[in-house]
């Protein structure tokens, strides 16, 4: 008998309908990938088996665990369930986490709820099961907070809460979505190892076919609130049975095309058009970093001890060429994101220097307008970089009011309507408000507002890292047009190096603040030199039985 057994699973919001006929079952000791695009129902059926449904919704089917019917089950008893017969792990440990208490009170906070255990004796079962997920007290005290940690450390600490009771059904959704290559692969282990060592049934929700093929033993197809195609790994690779699981494969393994034909029907007139005839091409690079550091100070240890600084950015040097893709990658905490605001400009530096155009990038007030129109950037999530109380038209026209102030209302708006076309949006949105747009769209929309200035230089923070692979594919497409219709060179920060592969044209491989590799990106994933270069790339899933 089954574990988890769920049959005409049918789940409907304000008389709409968001699930249909889900059928899935997860075995004990086994993991079920679940796998899909934005809003195809992949949550919403893990929240419906653990009965956390919004306000209006209503419910038909059969959920059951270990052959009790989970939808007979009064709140309370419900209650009962979650946290000890089964443990979920949300996407974002962050919000997850209570910030104004302890790792250790959390993680004891859940064990405490279910069960009537001495104090002495949770605290044991906390130590035993934080150890056992990687963070042993002697590196990791339980008087640590949420913020003290780094992603993949938080994400341990979600998993500690979720295994704490040993449930027999564990659920995940998108455990590894924002990690770096060697977190994912590590915690990737972890989750499967718990499933070995203890029989869980486990549940992985993600949109990286990856992912789930080198961890699950079945996969679910879910598209629109429907199973489309279910199965063993292999087979679900090997027979496709369902068109869709083609297409996500094949957007996997997506490599950016610029289509031509494209780029001649959709060119807006920019605002800054180039003259008619251009000075002879500068073959001087676009941007030059020279032996840039970036320190910070650390607390005091004590009254009479020294300063201590913390070099984040440690004598980094590299180039970027006009229109040339230069990807930046490394793990969480490396320095990357710490680089790329010295390079905007966004804090200061010192030692070292960098040049965009030949010019010294200068920092504070004094900075040039010229400046802030070379350079933009586009940042991991585009919902939070934006005001939610404007337009999507004055979102998008926020950098022509600092650069451009003599832009008369007519052009703008013309700037704004050319510019969202041209990123596959209508000018008609540019009425709407950003929430009512999906990840795809919000991302194009932020891209839409970096390329209004007609910038060379555009820095893209993480910017598909989120998003779904066919989503991706899409967006990764549009950058690769933009690039050859403007001549815009991209630095791409990311973890992700199988989308790194697919659009850089060069690689640099950052860790503990240092550049320890870089060269074409062929030459790195073939025939990578430093040691930490092949640790990151031996760490990439890979889709093996699609090849």
């Amino acid at each position: 008998m089954s574990l988890l057994t769920v049959t005409d699973l049918q789940i409907s919001i304000g008389g709409v309908s968001i699930l249909r006929d889900i059928d899935m079952s997860v075995d004990r000791g086994k993991v079920l990938g679940v796998v899909g695009e934005s809003g195809s129902g992949k949550s919403m059926t893990a929240y419906s088996i653990m009965r956390l449904l919004p306000v209006g919704s209503k419910a038909s089917g059969r959920i059951e665990l270990a052959g009790k019917s989970l939808f007979g089950l009064s709140e309370s008893d419900m209650c009962e369930v979650r946290g000890r017969d089964i443990g979920m792990i949300f996407q974002e440990p962050m919000t997850a986490l209570n910030p104004l208490k302890s790792i250790g009170d959390q993680v004891a906070e859940t064990i405490s709820v279910h069960t009537t255990i001495s104090r002495s004796e949770v605290r044991r079962l906390t130590l035993e099961t934080l150890t056992k997920v990687g963070l042993p007290p002697d590196e990791f005290p339980l008087s640590r907070f949420p913020h003290e940690l780094s992603g993949g450390q938080r994400q341990r600490v979600v998993i500690a809460m979720a295994i704490a009771l040993q449930p027999k059904l564990l659920i995940a959704d998108e455990p590894t979505t924002a990690l770096d290559v060697t977190t994912q692969a590590q915690l990737l282990i972890l989750l499967r190892r718990l499933v070995d060592e203890d029989g869980m049934g486990l549940i992985l929700i993600s949109h990286d076919l990856a992912v789930v093929a080198n961890t699950a033993d079945n996969i679910a197809v879910m598209r629109d609130g429907v199973v489309l195609d279910t199965g063993s790994v292999k087979n679900i690779f090997s027979d496709r049975r369902h068109p869709y699981t083609t297409e996500l494969l094949e957007a996997s393994t997506h490599v950016p095309v610029v289509n031509e034909s494209e780029l001649e029907s959709v060119n807006p007139e920019p605002v800054n058009p180039k003259p008619v005839n251009p000075e002879p091409v500068n073959n001087a690079p676009l941007l030059e970093v020279q032996n840039l550091v970036r320190e910070y100070k650390l607390p005091r240890g004590g009254l009479f001890k020294p300063v201590r600084y913390l070099r984040a950015v440690d004598n980094v040097s590299f180039t970027i060429n006009r229109g040339e893709n230069v990807a930046l990658v490394g793990e969480s905490g490396c320095g990357k994101s710490t680089l790329s605001r010295a390079i905007l400009g966004l804090e200061s530096i010192q030692g070292g220097a960098v040049y965009l155009d030949g010019q010294p990038i200068v920092y504070g007030a004094e900075r040039s307008l010229d400046q802030y129109r070379k350079m933009q950037v586009v940042f991991q999530d585009p919902y939070g970089s934006f005001n939610p109380r404007h337009t999507v038209a004055r979102l998008v026209a926020e950098p022509l009011f600092a650069l451009e102030k003599k832009l008369q209302k007519p052009a703008r708006q013309q700037a704004v309507a050319n510019v969202l076309e041209r990123v596959g949006l209508q000018s008609s949105d540019g009425s709407k408000y950003i929430h009512e747009f999906s990840g795809g769209q919000r991302q194009r929309i932020a891209i839409a507002r970096a390329l209004i200035s007609r910038p060379s230089l555009i820095i893209l923070d993480e910017a598909v890292s989120a998003l779904d692979v066919s989503i991706r594919a899409r967006v990764l497409d549009l950058l690769a047009e933009l690039s050859g219709s403007f001549d815009i060179a991209y630095l791409f920060i990311s973890h992700d190096l199988s989308v790194v592969r697919a659009v850089a044209d060069r690689v640099l491989v950052m860790k503990d603040g240092s550049i320890v590799e870089q060269g074409e990106t062929d030459a790195v994933f073939n025939s990578p030199e430093h040691p930490y270069t092949k640790k990151l790339i031996a760490s990439v899933p890979r889709l093996a039985y699609a090849v």
